[in-house]
């Protein structure tokens, strides 16, 4: 079906990206004929319009590759009649949202003091973004607090809401939410860093971020473990 064609409401919602389109087409011709595929795609696409009726109005944020990309994976999982193990699509996913870090890891370097305070003013901004997007779209990502510490090279801020988590939550599919969340340490790989998260919004009041380049002190307290519902979270060593 052609996207112009999609029955959605538009003054409220945006189409997903031709990045994550990519990744589910991808994902179905390596597992299905042509026909199959073809046939999936359609009631992929219908069923991404379908959780959009029940969907907060999010269109308008300047971000919305963080919100519409992830429904468009939630309603390919729903639709395939056989579900993969995440593990092995996770790789598909992140290239699909975060594949830019690849080449952005041969250039930057978050143990590198200007690399680092150059992440602290990005991390800045997006924060800003967030917290003025808030008053417009309540449903939006709820930034807690931001803070960049400039002498030990140490980024920290939070959500207190993430629209990933609550679309998760009422659709009952949370088992889902960790192809999009640990992208995010994947990502701080990418670029020489650390990413030390101990809470998500999943099954916490708070989605915490720490990021430090991997050859802190601090990254080395940690341990990065996958929890029972298949999130990476941080604990510290015993």
């Amino acid at each position: 079906m052609k996207e112009s064609s999609l029955p959605f409401d538009r003054s409220k919602h945006v189409l997903y990206t031709k990045n994550a389109k990519k990744c589910v087409m991808d994902l179905l011709q390596r597992n299905y004929d042509e026909q199959t595929t073809e046939r999936l795609w359609e009631k992929i696409q219908l069923q991404y319009c379908e959780f959009l009726k029940e969907e907060p109005a999010l269109g308008g944020v300047k971000m919305t590759t963080s919100i519409y990309d992830p429904i468009l994976i939630f309603a390919w999982y729903k639709v395939i009649p056989v579900k993969p193990a995440l593990e092995d699509v996770q790789q598909d996913v992140f290239n699909c949202f975060m594949g830019s870090f690849d080449i952005l890891g041969k250039i930057f370097n978050l143990n590198r003091r200007l690399d680092n305070r150059l992440a602290g003013k990005i991390f800045q901004k997006t924060s800003d973004i967030r917290i003025k997007e808030i008053g417009q779209f309540p449903a939006t990502f709820r930034m807690g607090f931001f803070s960049f510490d400039k002498e030990n090279g140490i980024v920290r801020y939070n959500f207190t809401q993430c629209p990933n988590a609550e679309f998760a939550k009422r659709h009952h599919m949370e088992n889902v939410l960790p192809l999009m969340c640990n992208c995010d340490h994947l990502a701080m790989q990418k670029i020489h860093a650390c990413l030390i998260r101990e809470r998500t919004c999943v099954t916490d009041d708070c989605c915490d971020y720490c990021i430090v380049g991997d050859r802190n002190p601090l990254a080395k307290e940690y341990d990065l473990i996958k929890s029972d519902n298949g999130l990476l979270l941080s604990v510290i060593k015993k």
